[in-house]
Order: C-alpha cells, then sequence, then structure tokens
C-alpha cells in the first residue's frame, strides 16, 4: 500500500525552496526516467548531477533518497529525504517518504513527527493517516493511533486497498479494548494479536550466543521501554548488515533506556565480541547471567563469557579491548598498511581537487579497515567537493562517533550542514569546532568557524 510512493520522486513537484536551473531540471528528468525503468546507478548519476547544479534543490534530494532506499542504503536515504524537508518545508512527498522510511527502520519519533507534517498538507490523502496509526501505536499513544486509523478507514476507498482498512480497522478495535475506550461502531471485536516472538540474532564467530527475548527492569530506574525496544530492532537490522560498530551503538542506547532489557544486553556482547572488545562483551553477558530469570539464557551467556576469557587469554585481547585508537582494529597488518595508503592517496586526489577520484581511493580505505576514522573525515571533504552534502554529513558524524575526541569532522559538518540549509545544526557545529582544543584544530579555521557561525545566528 503504502510502499508505492516511496519509489517514485513525484516528477511535477519542482518547486523546491531552491530555483533549479535548467540543466538541473535536465538532469532531474533523466534521473526521474532512470528511476522507473530500475536502472538505479544511473537514476542516482543523473540525480547527483541535478544537485551539482542546484545544491540543496528538494525535488532531486527526494529523488537521490528515493534512488538509494530502493538499492538498500536505508540510513543515506532517510538523511536525504530529511535534508529534502528542510529544503522546502511544504515538499510533501518528501515528508511522505521520510515518515515511510523512518518507520521501516523503526524510528517511530521521527516517523510519527513526518506523516503529521504530511497529513497537515495533504489531508485527502489517507495513505499518511495509515502510516500515522501505526507510528503512533509503536509509540504506545493509543488515543492518537485510534484516530489516525478511523480517519484512514474513513478516507480509503480504492478497491485494491480495502485489506489495508480491515486492519487498520481491526488495530482501531484493539487499541480502544485496551485503554477501556467505547467501540466506534459495532463490527465484531476483534482479538488484539500476540506479537510473534523477535528471531534470534545468528550466532557470530567467534562466539556463538543465543539471542534471549526477556525484559526485566531494573530496580530504581524508570525504563524507557518504547524507545529500548526500538533502538535494540535498530541493532538487529545493523547486525544483519553487518554494521556491527553502529549496531553496538544502538544496543547501548537500549540499555541505557532500559538498562533491565537483557534481549539488549545480550545482543550488544554478540556486537562487541565481532569487534573484539571480548572485556566488554564479558562484561555484559555477566550482566545478563545476574538479570535473567531464565536458566537456559543464563547458561549462554556464562558460555559465551567463557569463550571470550579463552580469546583473551589466547590473543591477549584485540587492539580496541586495549583501549588503542579507533584505526586499529582487528585488521591484518597488511590489509591495514593497503588501506593507509588509500587514505593517503586519497587525500592527495583531494590536494590535486580531484574528488571523484578521492572518493574511490577512500571508499578502498572504509572497506579494508572500516575503523579508519580519518577516511571517513577525508571522504566527507570528497563529497563537499562533489556537491553531495548529505552524504558527507553522514561520514563526518560517524567519524565523530569513532573518534569523538577529534575536531575536524566538526567543521565538516558545519560545512555540510550549512549547504544543506541546516543552518542551527551548522551553527553548533561550527561553535564547537571553534572552542574545541582537541590536537586536530587549526587557528585559521576556528576564526573562519567563529565568523560562520556569527553570521548564522
Amino acid at each position: 500500500m503504502v510502499a508505492r510512493w516511496i519509489l517514485i520522486a513525484c516528477a511535477t513537484a519542482l518547486m523546491g525552496a531552491a530555483t533549479p536551473s535548467a540543466p538541473a531540471k535536465a538532469a532531474f528528468e533523466q534521473g526521474e526516467k532512470a528511476l522507473a525503468a530500475n536502472k538505479l546507478d544511473q537514476a542516482a548519476a543523473a540525480y547527483r548531477k541535478a544537485l551539482q547544479e542546484t545544491p540543496n534543490w528538494a525535488p532531486a534530494l527526494n529523488g537521490l533518497g528515493s534512488t538509494l532506499f530502493k538499492k538498500g542504503q536505508s540510513a543515506e536515504a532517510t538523511a536525504l529525504f530529511k535534508s529534502a524537508t528542510e529544503a522546502d518545508p511544504d515538499f510533501k512527498l518528501a515528508w511522505f517518504n521520510l515518515g515511510y522510511a523512518s518507520r521501516k527502520a523503526s524510528d517511530f519519533t521521527t516517523a510519527a513527527r513526518a506523516y503529521e507534517r504530511y497529513t497537515q498538507l495533504d489531508p485527502n490523502d489517507p495513505d499518511g493517516f495509515y502510516g500515522l496509526g501505526e507510528s503512533y501505536r509503536q509509540l504506545g499513544e493509543s488515543a492518537k493511533a485510534i484516530t489516525a486509523y478511523e480517519t484512514y478507514v474513513a478516507r480509503e476507498k480504492r478497491p485494491s486497498e480495502q485489506k489495508w482498512v480491515e486492519r487498520a480497522r481491526e488495530q482501531a478495535v484493539a487499541l480502544r479494548a485496551q485503554v477501556g475506550m467505547p467501540a466506534a461502531t459495532a463490527p465484531a471485536p476483534a482479538a488484539t494479536p500476540t506479537p510473534a516472538p523477535q528471531a534470534p540474532v545468528a550466532p557470530v564467530a567467534p562466539v556463538a550466543p543465543v539471542a534471549p527475548a526477556v525484559v526485566q527492569a531494573s530496580p530504581g530506574v524508570t525504563p524507557n521501554t518504547n524507545l529500548s525496544i526500538t533502538r535494540g530492532r535498530d541493532g538487529d537490522a545493523l547486525m544483519k548488515e553487518r554494521r556491527y560498530r553502529e549496531a553496538t551503538f544502538a544496543y547501548l542506547d537500549a540499555t541505557h533506556a532500559d538498562p533491565g532489557n537483557v534481549e539488549a544486553l545480550f545482543k550488544l556482547g554478540n556486537a562487541e565480541a565481532v569487534l573484539g572488545y571480548y572485556a566488554r562483551a564479558i562484561e555484559h553477558w555477566n550482566r545478563v547471567a545476574q538479570l535473567t530469570p531464565d536458566a537456559a539464557i543464563r547458561q549462554s551467556a556464562q558460555d559465551n563469557v567463557a569463550k571470550a576469557q579463552a580469546r583473551l587469554a589466547q590473543q591477549g585481547g584485540s587492539p580496541q579491548a586495549q583501549g588503542v585508537a579507533p584505526g586499529f582494529g582487528p585488521v591484518a597488518e597488511t590489509t591495514r598498511a593497503q588501506a593507509r595508503r588509500a587514505y593517503e592517496q586519497g587525500v592527495q586526489r583531494i590536494q590535486a581537487r580531484d574528488y571523484a577520484g578521492a572518493l574511490q581511493s577512500l571508499t578502498q580505505a572504509i572497506q579494508l579497515e572500516p575503523t579508519l576514522s580519518v577516511a571517513y573525515t577525508a571522504r566527507g571533504s570528497a563529497y563537499i567537493g562533489l556537491r553531495r552534502y548529505a552524504e558527507a554529513a553522514l561520514d563526518y558524524e560517524y567519524s565523530l562517533r569513532l573518534a569523538p575526541e577529534m575536531a575536524s569532522p566538526l567543521y565538516g559538518l558545519g560545512e555540510a550542514y550549512r549547504m544543506l540549509g541546516r543552518n542551527a545544526e551548522a551553527r553548533t557545529s561550527y561553535e564547537r569546532y571553534a572552542t574545541s582544543t582537541a590536537r586536530d584544530v587549526r587557528a585559521d579555521l576556528q576564526a573562519e568557524a567563529r565568523q560562520t557561525a556569527e553570521r548564522l545566528r
């Protein structure tokens, strides 16, 4: 039902905040045709050309986001949809796509906010109300979910969509029963569905855990259960994509939101073990063993602890476990040397303004050594040179997560956000750089950052 929107870029909606040049319009039309023909690489190239001609043009940002979403690059697509909404707050299709992509990523807060705006801009389209109902339901906002579902039921008249109408009606009836509200109509009451148990994460070498599905609150802590579950699901998706470090951040967020979320703690240990953080994994699995009342889960956690301890004894721990800076992960020395050569080549190409070549070299460096934070910073600069600002922002943000003590990504983020029209975030990044005492700050750039931040006030 709602998926049909995410794969189109709306050729008629050309009135974004930026005024497109004639070459930008021509490239955009090429992107539309390529996307419609499912020629995704051609579509992405055409939309990027449109953005080179007219940066921050909402329809082109949205079109590129639609293309990347279809290619499975959900995080990048979501960032582009967000940029499109900021470039033109009245561009309704970008709001819908942001809602849809965020809901699929289990970011229900962003999804609800996006669907709210979309339904304001186009109150006659029922699809927005269905997405809004789904988002509110996942956030535990039952009254709002009921209203959204029932609005969808009242407005959806297409014969092909009646299965969704029935599903929305059932959800509304079930939610009314849960909160004690009287039924709005008189259909036979639908039983509240019992959620299917979440599939366990596939075992990862060198530790083979059984991922439990038990949540137990810790005494003295008021858990944010919805946030914890949402971030846990984010972690599951990232693990499937083998984005282990990002999965670790997601599971950490889940455990901070609810320290008694045994499932998130267990999976956090999984992700840390893959990265070589055996000491941390042991700590979290021991915590699982203390919290869970399930004997099988406790035994699984204890088995993993024993295996991780054996690894520590055998290898002395990975460089990460020893506290070495990011960029020195469990990578063979020959591979690391190749990564550093590719990184240096990328920097040289940036200096020569060969941004496309730099992008190729730096991507190779990251593939060889995924924790090399400076490579993400440099690739962000290459993206800036190519006017691919949303992708630049993603790289700078990830570099900061790998190496929060560094300042260079902050300046890059300021530049990327400014070009995307996200002035408040740009100002914050510039101000953080201007006041940083990190070893990589430059006095001339700090002066520029202060001046630019002041202009953005």
